[in-house]
């Protein structure tokens, strides 16, 4: 495993996506859009407050038909306010699950 530049242990790539997400058993789920990830955490945005160290279980669509959905639980690592009443939110990816 390489670092990059920016000390990290693996690439960013971008990933514009539509997502969704919940919380662990929840049937309410709620939107955002995802920016970018790596083998180890997501960057996304989202109209929702969330809170750093709660843990979230997410779908990551992406556009391409044959890329399939990345369904993983998360957890919330740092919640920044951002322009348009949005939410910038970084997250480790602590499991990947079955479709």
């Amino acid at each position: 495993m390489l670092l990059s530049p920016n000390h990290r242990k693996f690439t960013r790539m971008t990933a514009e996506c539509k997502m969704e997400f919940s919380l662990p058993g929840s049937k309410k789920t709620s939107t955002g859009h995802s920016l970018n990830l790596s083998a180890a955490g997501i960057l996304f945005r989202t109209h929702e407050q969330l809170t750093a160290g709660s843990s979230l279980e997410i779908t990551v669509s992406p556009e391409n038909p044959l890329t399939p959905p990345l369904n993983a639980l998360i957890e919330i690592i740092r919640v920044v306010p951002v322009e348009n009443d949005e939410y910038e939110v970084a997250a480790t990816i602590e499991g990947i699950k079955g479709t």
